[in-house]
């Protein structure tokens, strides 16, 4: 017999990936047939009206962009199992859709500053529990990296009380320009991410251009919103789609309960980050200074062989002193401190590799006791003390 899902959403790519999910479980496994009830009917009608819908489909489950306010319970007094699916809070007693929040966070961070970046801000919603858990992560890891926290006034959050597409575009471009900058923004999710993009766009000020003066990364990869923002979207990208194939698992298994033991056996689903997309709203520009380009090719290219400033001169028509300032001028840093910036970062990606420090400092052509020093120097731990991130 076929099972019966119904889905009060299903107009974003989010909610279109756990369809792709519990579709490949039910191609696998045994039929379902999915019912889509608008959200009009949610937001005109109190859920009671929805659950009649759903005995009348004789649906076995639901996923509901379900309201705090309201009772859901009484998909459960039908027999029906209810899964609650982007909300403010998750819901006691029920099944609810979660993720890696904190880590994703912590993954976004560590995105920016292997970039060298190093002025943060992040753009979220206020009390919104996924949203706090990835600027958590995100701050953690930052000051853990660096050893300095990310300034309140880089924060900028606000309460969802005009419907999630309403937002002020004169507060957020104010809120950009006082930003320091470069800055790399990590907004909650891609639809926030597009709010800075499209405001960005609406003000015309190079002061806030992406990516020159700013890194914008969002969460979901929403492929269609990504690629409509100009510049395009990066995001961290999420398995929704394996997380649909095991809520498909997870009720069939309930179903098989008697209504009394199946409350008991609920469990969240968490949603696993995969990967980050890199499109243009992160990519770092070419210096518009080709001497200054060629410098940092060429530092790039032999960080591995003792690279000096006497030879980065010979590869810009100038002297000594204006190299260096217009190096400082241009990439934000003395040449001395970016070169130690890159073989620590160049570090770090052979140590989440698997390479020992040791080893790291050896392919990288320095004493293991100077790479130690600038290492911890730069993230704030030692070789000997860093944890790779783990591969979810």
């Amino acid at each position: 017999m076929a099972r019966v899902l119904m889905m009060t959403d299903f107009s974003e790519s989010y909610a279109n990936k756990l369809l792709q999910g519990i579709e490949r479980y039910s191609h696998e496994h045994s039929p379902w047939v999915v019912s889509k009830v608008p959200l009009s009917l949610r937001d005109s009608n109190k859920m009671d009206a929805v659950a009649d819908i759903a005995t009348y489909w004789k649906a076995d489950a639901i996923i509901g962009q379900f309201r705090s306010v309201e009772d859901i319970r009484v998909f459960s007094e039908r027999g029906i199992i209810p899964i609650a699916q982007d909300y403010i809070q998750p819901f006691p007693g029920i099944i609810n859709i979660s993720g890696d929040y904190e880590i994703s966070g912590k993954v976004a961070a560590r995105f920016f500053i292997d970039k060298g970046v190093r002025n943060f801000a992040f753009y979220g919603m206020k009390g919104v529990v996924w949203s706090d858990a990835r600027r958590d992560g995100f701050l953690a890891e930052i000051e853990s990296a660096l050893g300095t926290p990310v300034p309140k006034k880089n924060l900028r959050e606000r309460r969802e009380l005009k419907g999630t597409w309403w937002y002020s575009t004169d507060h957020l471009i104010n809120w950009l320009r006082n930003l320091p900058k470069p800055v790399g923004i990590f907004a909650c999710d891609d639809n926030k991410a597009h709010n800075i993009i499209e405001a960005c766009a609406l003000a015309e000020d190079p002061s806030i251009s992406i990516p020159e003066q700013i890194m914008v990364l969002g969460v979901d990869n929403d492929e269609t919103l990504g690629l409509l923002c100009q510049p395009k979207l990066s995001s961290l990208a999420l398995d929704v789609e394996s997380a649909g194939y095991q809520l498909a698992g997870l009720i069939e298994s309930l179903l098989k309960l008697p209504l009394y033991e199946r409350e008991e056996a609920y469990k969240d689903i968490i949603v696993k980050h995969t990967h980050i997309v890199s499109r243009q709203s992160t990519e770092i520009p070419e210096v518009k200074n080709p001497f200054i380009n060629r410098v940092v090719h060429y530092i790039q290219d032999n960080l591995s062989n003792g690279v000096g400033v006497k030879e980065l001169v010979e590869l810009a028509p100038m002297s000594r002193r204006t190299l260096e300032e217009t190096f400082l001028r241009e990439m934000g840093s003395s040449i001395y401190q970016y070169i130690i910036q890159e073989r620590v970062r160049r570090a770090k990606e052979m140590m989440d590799r698997g390479l020992k420090p040791q080893q790291a400092a050896l392919e990288l052509g320095l004493e293991y006791k100077v790479m130690a020093r600038n290492f911890k120097k730069v993230t704030g731990v030692s070789p000997k003390d860093y944890t790779p991130p783990k591969k979810d």
